[in-house]
């Protein structure tokens, strides 16, 4: 069974473990218990960001690589046109 306990603002009952008050909103657990929780979320969100504009980044390059080429290729047979 899970611990209970009260909301010190408005009296509720409320689960321990809650970071605020179901009923008032009050904020129950200290900003640091936040940010304990949310931490490894917020940086494994951020990594996989990174990951994904490196990716996006690579893309680019490649689709670049490409039509340079084929403008390189399109000069020299425009070039060739007597």
């Amino acid at each position: 069974m899970q611990s209970v306990g009260f909301c010190s603002q408005c009296g509720g009952l409320i689960e321990k473990g809650f970071l605020f008050c179901p009923f008032c909103g009050r904020e129950l657990a200290e900003k640091h218990r936040a940010e304990e929780i949310l931490g490894p979320a917020i940086e494994k969100l951020a990594q996989v960001a990174a990951k994904s504009s490196l990716l996006r980044l690579d893309t680019c390059r490649a689709a670049l690589d490409t039509m340079e080429k084929e403008l390189d290729d399109f000069l020299e047979a425009a070039i060739k046109i007597p």
